[in-house]
């Protein structure tokens, strides 16, 4: 099939006998070059003198020598492919799958200073061969791969992206494309761990509570008999258990759940040490989620008061009951009780000694008003305002500043694009009070608020019903292994075309990292609720 593209400065050809390919192949060779290169992927020692001999035959091939190098690489003789590599350079100095081989060679010895000295300073394809006005897509692909193997080595990964968008573009379902993306996601992660080390040497967190204990073990009497089910239930619960329990008298079911929840607190002690026993059990752990979702359904504002104290318990109460709860599915229901109380929950924010994602959901709660009430913006936005300038008027010593928590305001802000907030946060990052890693440094904050964004921001409210069977149909732990994992895959042999083969084979091993392991980036949460989400 004929497909050219044009690009600047140049044209694409996806022809393989394109007219200005410069590296053609003399018509009885092109006979055999299919045989020659699968004696190269079988490696068998008996076909070297077969592949020298035709080296001899046809010694203005390059194609032949390349194959010679991949022979010799199957047979793990390294020392004689990387001696066919040189010898390819010296003698065919613009064939440019030899100039690849010996970048690729750099790369792997990790003499990444040397690369341009084979690709040019520019690390562009125009640049390298300016004479030629069209390369065959496999040239540009592999150029770009090496490329981006220097880009992403030397830590300059938005050259990388620049180079892979040009391939995803261009030929996106191409394996080399596939291969720099997965690069870059690992270029990404290694700098923002790199990142991360650093700045904990900076990072303020605050002082936590300590959970206040009781004796207590038994379990109130309540006025409905049917909140036993929440005792006894996880979130496979019944559909027709909820139904009935919203069809219960208003005020004394709300009465109830806020009693859950007071339970929740008063028998901490208990229920951790059952779980320390024998195990956490959600059929026996659950009764807070429920009780908060409960309430979130019957839109009871006046729970805020029980709400915020639950929202006030020491970071252990928090994972004890809530868990990942806390930053994905508690927001909507707590959106329902909260959000018109601005002013304690402004409160709340700067009260000391609360754990970071509790807060959060909060400031979640508060970004989500702009998008479901936009003429509440202003007052959004003034909100914010002051927040932040609590923060700017306390101390370290007040044990309120705390650097992950600003990190997600300044996410909040920069997702419903609050420009009018950027002096409070410009003040913030001279402060030294922000955790980089979490949402990039004021340069590229000041570049977000630009950005058009590409996904939609505002969350889906749901009935009860629905988040129940969300969770349920979605969360790992529900529907999938808790345990798996997620390894980046890589190539682990050479790429091989019709038109032109790359030699250098490239075997990347990349970590396996755990769904709720904390993600490598250094944003502080899970990895299946960060970088997961990008790949």
């Amino acid at each position: 099939m004929n497909k050219n593209i044009t690009v600047t400065g140049y044209k694409i050809a996806f022809d393989p006998d394109f007219p200005e390919n410069p590296n053609a192949l003399a018509p009885e060779l092109s006979r055999q070059i299919e045989n020659f290169h699968k004696m190269a992927m079988k490696g068998k020692r008996s076909s070297i003198p077969k592949l020298v001999k035709a080296i001899e035959k046809y010694p203005d091939s390059p194609q032949l020598k390349n194959y010679l190098s991949v022979l010799y690489e199957q047979r793990n003789d390294l020392n004689k492919a990387l001696e066919i590599n040189r010898r390819i350079v010296n003698e065919h100095p613009n064939y440019l799958f030899g100039k690849l081989n010996l970048a690729n060679e750099y790369y792997l010895k990790e003499e990444y200073d040397k690369m341009p000295e084979i690709l040019g300073d520019t690390m562009e394809l125009k640049a390298l061969y300016p004479q030629r006005e069209t390369f065959h897509i496999i040239e540009v692909l592999s150029f770009y791969k090496c490329a981006i193997l220097y880009f992403t080595a030397i830590g300059d990964i938005e050259q990388a992206e620049i180079r892979y968008n040009i391939m995803e573009e261009i030929a996106p379902e191409f394996d080399d494309t596939k291969f720099a993306s997965k690069q870059i996601l690992m270029a990404r992660l290694k700098a923002g761990h790199e990142r991360f080390k650093q700045e904990q040497k900076n990072r303020i967190t605050v002082e936590t509570n300590v959970q206040v204990m009781t004796e207590i073990t038994e379990q109130p009497t309540f006025k409905h008999s049917e909140i036993a089910w929440l005792y006894a239930n996880g979130l496979y619960i019944e559909k027709e258990k909820l139904q009935t329990l919203l069809q219960l008298p208003r005020k004394s079911l709300i009465n109830d759940l806020e009693q859950v929840l007071e339970d929740s607190i008063n028998r901490y002690k208990y229920f951790s040490r059952l779980t320390d026993k024998e195990g956490w059990d959600e059929e026996t752990i659950n009764f807070a989620v429920h009780a908060v979702f409960l309430l979130g359904e019957l839109e009871a504002e006046e729970s805020v008061d029980t709400i915020i104290k639950v929202l006030s318990q020491s970071e252990d109460y928090i994972e004890l009951y809530f868990g990942d709860f806390i930053t994905s599915g508690l927001w909507e229901p707590v959106y329902k009780i909260v959000n018109q109380y601005p002013d304690k929950c402004k409160k709340y924010l700067c009260t000391s000694g609360i754990t970071t994602y509790a807060k959060t959901m909060i400031t979640d709660v508060f970004e989500q008003v702009v998008y479901n009430q936009p003429a509440r913006r202003n007052e959004v936005i003034s909100w914010f305002r002051d927040v932040i300038n609590f923060f700017l008027n306390s101390s370290i010593e007040d044990n309120v500043i705390d650097s992950d928590l600003i990190a997600f305001i300044i996410c909040n802000i920069l997702d419903f694009k609050g420009k009018e907030l950027l002096p409070e946060i410009e003040q913030l990052f001279a402060r030294d009070f922000v955790s980089k890693t979490i949402c990039g440094d004021i340069k590229e904050v000041k570049k977000a608020f630009l950005w058009t964004d590409k996904y939609n921001k505002k969350k889906d409210f749901l009935s009860i019903a629905e988040r129940y069977e969300e969770i349920t149909s979605t969360w790992a732990g529900y529907n999938e292994d808790e345990t798996s994992s997620f390894e980046l895959p890589y190539d682990d042999e050479p790429y091989y075309d019709d038109y032109y083969e790359p030699g250098e084979t490239f075997v990347n091993t990349a970590p396996k990292i755990g769904r709720n392991d904390p993600c490598p980036c250094g944003s502080g949460k899970k990895y299946k609720k960060c970088c997961l989400n990008k790949e």
